[in-house]
């Protein structure tokens, strides 16, 4: 394979990697949110659970290892191209490990300008009791 080549497999199996952390973490937050919000909360229930408190507890597990997994077999994939490479290992391992930290640090960037957009946009509709004026998921 030539260098372009190997350079856009690594690079796009760092950036899954990367997008699986992305979304585990997404999906954390976002049922830990839900939990606090449902305590004491009788209703909901779903997955064989008996109240939404235990649907959503047991919903988290399963989201965290699903990501878990991702991660670990885009982690031993990222590996396997970056070991079988004939360009070298530190040539590979070094592209590989700068894509990963470019891609979480633009993530971690990206997430706070539009977060705070998003924030900044939920609290003017709630202050105008305004549904409409609520940003798109």
């Amino acid at each position: 394979m030539s260098l372009v080549t190997e350079v856009l497999l690594v690079s796009g199996v760092a950036l899954d990697l990367v997008g699986a952390g992305v979304l585990s973490h997404a999906h954390n937050a976002e049922s830990i949110v839900e939990l606090r919000q449902d305590v004491g909360d009788d209703e909901g229930a779903a997955v064989g659970e008996p109240d939404a408190l235990s649907t959503h507890s047991q919903l988290l597990a399963e989201k965290r290892i699903g990501f878990l997994l991702l991660t670990i077999g885009l982690v031993l994939y990222l590996s396997g191209l970056v070991l079988k490479s004939p360009e070298g290992v530190a040539l590979m391992g070094t592209i590989g490990a700068a894509v990963v930290i470019g891609g979480i640090v633009t993530s971690l960037v990206f997430t706070r300008v539009v977060g705070g957009k998003v924030r900044d946009q939920a609290r003017e509709a709630q202050r105008q009791e305004d549904p409409d004026a609520l940003p798109e998921q």
